[in-house]
């Protein structure tokens, strides 16, 4: 008999303010997880060059502990470098894991937003 997996859990990462080439990095260094990865852009009929052209980035979960761990170091790494980018929405980074929201700060561990493997 086939076991049959569960759905891998989407996530989406909020980053407004991000340059858009900042946001493929990170999306192309989840994706070599071996997860899915793509940018989302931004749908909005009215264009507004203070806004982003991404709306986010969705990928899969890793289902290994040792992959949520990669992933975590690489969220940090970018939430280090980038998150004082200005953003004219008074936006902050977020994570949306299903319906949980979880807000986003330089220097705050994302791990356990992640769940365990």
């Amino acid at each position: 008999m086939a076991t049959v997996r569960p759905p891998a859990e989407k996530i989406r990462l909020y980053l407004p303010g991000w340059p858009f080439a900042s946001c493929r990095e990170c999306a192309v260094h989840i994706a070599q997880l071996g997860v899915e990865s793509q940018i989302v852009l931004r749908t909005s009929p009215v264009f507004d060059s203070h806004l982003d052209q991404i709306e986010c980035i969705e990928f899969t979960r890793p289902t290994e502990s040792g992959g949520l761990e990669r992933l975590a170091g690489i969220l940090e790494f970018y939430l280090g470098r980038y998150y004082q980018t200005p953003d004219t929405r008074r936006d902050t980074a977020r994570l949306v894991r299903g319906v949980q929201e979880f807000a986003l700060a330089r220097g705050v561990p994302v791990r356990w937003l992640l769940g365990s493997a």
